[in-house]
């Protein structure tokens, strides 16, 4: 498959199952029977899927202080 941004939606219409399902196995979340769990992950593999880490931290609304020691 060509690489590009895929979302929830375009993961559920590839492994033919709900968003919700898809939620729930990417976030490792609830539970989901194995076939449906099994056509999820095909998918996520055949498109190569990486969450986006900073995007994922942007969602929870936590606040990150960053400290940056130089010396003189």
């Amino acid at each position: 498959m060509e690489k590009r941004n895929y979302t929830i939606k375009d993961i559920a219409a590839l492994a033919d199952v709900s968003r919700g399902t898809v939620d729930r196995v990417v976030n490792k979340r609830g539970k989901v029977s194995e076939k449906a769990r099994k056509k999820v992950e095909e998918v996520l593999d055949k498109i190569d899927y990486r969450p986006n880490l900073i995007a994922r931290s942007l969602k929870n609304h936590r606040i990150y202080t960053i400290w940056i020691l130089m010396p003189r």
